[in-house]
């Protein structure tokens, strides 16, 4: 953080403090109301950076960004193919636990025991109980066991569908809940379709245990529309969307993007082919806003402000000129970027929960 905006963080933070000795026990005073758009503006990123950095040292974090193959391998040692299968819930409900590997004898070779997991109880649910040593480190599941491990990663899969039909036919669905350790760190949603109208449509959510949840929406068809959000509860801490085409009537197809910090949202309107600010929901005039583009990655890395692609510009009419990227630090950003490239494809899901889930299948 630089010096000016040390300065004004502080100057802020000492008018938010005075407004709250000096307002009345009126339910109706809106302290917000007397902030500046630019003071506005940092205290919500101020919120946003506060909830990511308290997101980024849960567990759940943890969960959802871990990797799917040895980081220390330069090609791993994990992959997936994709089979042709039909798989619902029926197939698969239970109760799983990991068993230690035991060494087999073949003719020539020792190897270890493919499938660990071992039905041992029943129910409506999916339910795999492994060692989180393993759980977070996916890459290892069936390696060998020098010890036995305790099976304290739980993850409990109340709907699931997987049915992938050959070329570009897939229809998939889950919907897990995750504890560790008896504790409760939370709920993960995945639904996508490839194929139809819209060739495709991933959505994926996860909510955390103090409320917060962080999701993704990604479509495919004749435009290309991304959607990023972190909320308390109902509440938007930060929302990017973004939707694009291959028209050449307007600069690189892009047709509508936003970006909402609590109460402050930046429109592109596509009529207009300009940027409007909104405070409230109410237009705020005079504003010059720009788009600073940072890198030339492909995909949603290169439109997102969330993931590192571009910067907002806003020049007011008293001539202060602002960029977004002052009021949410390096070290939020980054966070940011990794915590919604990560909602694509999670590893846990893809590495424990679907590699188990066609195992138990193939077996019955």
């Amino acid at each position: 953080m630089n010096m000016k905006k040390s300065i004004f963080s502080f100057g802020t933070l000492l008018l938010f403090s005075a407004m709250l000795w000096s307002c009345s026990d009126s339910s109706d005073n809106n302290l917000e109301d007397d902030l500046t758009l630019v003071q506005l503006m940092e205290v919500k990123a101020n919120v946003l950076s506060d909830a990511v950095t308290d997101i980024s040292k849960s567990k759940g974090f943890e969960i959802i960004t871990v990797e799917g193959e040895d980081p220390t391998l330069k090609n791993g040692e994990d992959s997936d193919s994709r089979f042709t299968m039909d798989i619902t819930l029926e197939d698969i409900k239970g109760v799983y636990d990991y068993k230690k590997g035991i060494r087999q004898k073949s003719t020539s070779i020792k190897t270890w025991a493919p499938n660990r997991f071992i039905k041992v109880g029943e129910s409506d649910y999916f339910v795999l109980r492994l060692p989180k040593e393993k759980a977070m480190k996916p890459w290892k599941l069936y390696t060998k066991d020098d010890v036995e491990l305790k099976n304290d990663f739980v993850i409990t899969t109340t709907e699931y569908k997987y049915k992938y039909s050959g070329g570009l036919q897939f229809d998939y669905l889950l919907n897990s809940e995750i504890e560790v350790e008896d504790e409760k760190v939370g709920e993960l949603f995945v639904d996508w379709t490839l194929a139809g109208e819209i060739p495709l449509d991933y959505k994926s959510k996860f909510t955390f245990v103090d409320d917060y949840s962080v999701g993704v929406e990604f479509k495919l068809g004749d435009k290309i529309s991304y959607e990023f959000s972190l909320k308390k509860g109902d509440d938007i801490l930060f929302k990017e969307e973004v939707e694009v085409s291959g028209s050449e009537e307007t600069e690189d197809g892009e047709l509508e993007y936003s970006v909402t910090i609590g109460s402050i949202k930046i429109v592109l309107n596509s009529e207009s082919e300009s940027y409007m600010i909104y405070r409230n929901g109410v237009l705020q005039e005079g504003a010059i806003i720009e788009v600073v583009k940072r890198n030339q990655k492909l995909g949603d890395a290169s439109i997102a402000f969330c993931r590192k692609g571009r910067d907002i510009k806003i020049t007011f009419v008293d001539g202060e000129v602002i960029e977004l990227s002052e009021f949410i630090t390096d070290d939020t950003l980054e966070l940011m970027d990794k915590l919604f490239s990560s909602m694509y494809d999670m590893k846990f899901v893809k590495h424990i929960v679907d590699k188990v889930a066609a195992k138990v299948y193939f077996a019955n």
